[in-house]
């Protein structure tokens, strides 16, 4: 099989852009891969300067084979995680109303390469119900952690075509931690209030240490299988959580690997639990994407022979909880280093004040989700 590292390298890269075009204020969780998945398959409809506008800000790089193809060796690559504790469930599809001409290249494409198979809607007469069909289809993918995707009205009789992802991901620790070990304790928010917060604890050898560039601390905690990961980024700062994630990309993440080693760690992290919701229009707009909301300018020769059409909405919503068993977590998107000199005590990583975390496919590498806790 033909090596797909140049387009899971691209998607990393994209997936940290993706984030630091976020606006941050308090909790956030968005699933890069979903925002990727929900993009590629609607670049897979458009032509001209739409796609070449798409293609250019999704990929940075260069990349000479299809990346249809490498999306799909991707996605199936990231289905055969399910097992030993995991789960992990990657869905797409295609919602168009009854009326619309859809090219037939393009539901055979989005399905042959996205799974995505087109679902006919009443958009026209029947606009709310067709509203609650894909709200249903997004709450049963996720296992009802993402709910009301679409709020009343935001489906109308002008909508042709809605494209949704939905991904949902739960992982057991590779250990657990003990829940006779959570307590309550301090955590300084990002206002520079204390809140109080249960906070688990355990002392073990796992992946951890300090990176000086990004002057936080690291640590990783595997999922059972050993498959996937949670790595925590944690600030020496309690105020830098900013500034860390001004620094960080994919290039200084996967460096942040060669400097940390297992060694016997006191862990102190919160259990948490948030949702997050994201209009994505501000977010591609300033990656480049911005043909697909101009009614004027949109190309989707490829999907369709109607025109105009164009995206109205651009939306993706994000759940995460992190507790003693492990982490469960959910997404629809409808559209340096040195060793520390050896120390006579354990590493610490004492998480009481505003963090990163990233969910990964260790093989890949492959970011599913990545967000900050910062209030309880």
């Amino acid at each position: 099989m033909a090596s797909n590292v140049a387009f899971e390298e691209a998607v990393g890269d994209l997936s940290f852009s993706l984030y630091n075009a976020v606006e941050k204020s308090g909790n956030e969780l968005i699933s890069p891969y979903s925002i990727t998945s929900a993009l590629m398959l609607l670049m897979l409809g458009t032509d001209g300067t739409t796609y070449k506008q798409m293609r250019s800000s999704l990929f940075k790089k260069n990349i000479e084979s299809d990346v249809n193809i490498g999306y799909k060796l991707l996605n199936d690559k990231l289905s055969s995680l399910t097992g030993n504790g995991v789960e992990l469930s990657i869905g797409n599809r295609l919602f168009g109303d009854n009326k619309l001409n859809v090219l037939n290249t393009f539901t055979t494409n989005a399905l042959q390469y996205y799974g995505s198979d087109l679902k006919r809607m009443n958009f026209r007469s029947a606009p709310d119900q067709s509203r609650i069909n894909i709200n249903n289809w997004i709450a049963n993918a996720t296992k009802d952690k993402i709910k009301d995707m679409f709020p009343p009205k935001t489906i109308t009789s002008g909508t042709v075509m809605v494209l949704a992802n939905a991904i949902y991901f739960k992982g057991t620790w590779e250990k657990e931690f003990n829940p006779h070990n959570t307590t309550k304790r301090n955590f300084l928010d990002s206002s520079n209030q204390q809140k109080q917060v249960d906070m688990m604890y355990d002392q073990r050898y796992v992946v951890a240490g300090e990176n000086t560039e990004l002057d936080c601390k690291i640590l990783q905690l595997q999922y059972t299988g050993n498959k996937t990961s949670m790595i925590l980024l944690l600030p020496n700062d309690a105020n830098g959580l900013s500034q860390l994630e001004s620094k960080i990309t994919m290039t200084k993440f996967k460096s942040l690997f060669s400097g940390i080693w297992r060694r016997d760690t006191i862990i102190r992290i919160p259990k948490f639990a948030f949702e997050a919701k994201y209009d994505l229009k501000p977010v591609l707009t300033s990656l480049g994407i911005n043909e697909i909301f101009d009614s004027q300018t949109a190309n989707f020769a490829k999907m369709t022979t109607m025109k105009p059409v164009f995206v109205n909405d651009a939306r993706h919503k994000s759940y995460i909880e992190v507790t003693e068993q492990g982490t469960e977590a959910a997404a629809a998107t409808t559209i340096e280093i040195t060793k520390t000199s050896s120390m006579s005590g354990p590493f610490q990583f004492v998480a009481e004040h505003p963090f990163m975390f990233v969910i990964r496919d260790n093989n890949s590498g492959t970011i599913l989700f990545v967000g900050r806790y910062a209030n309880p």
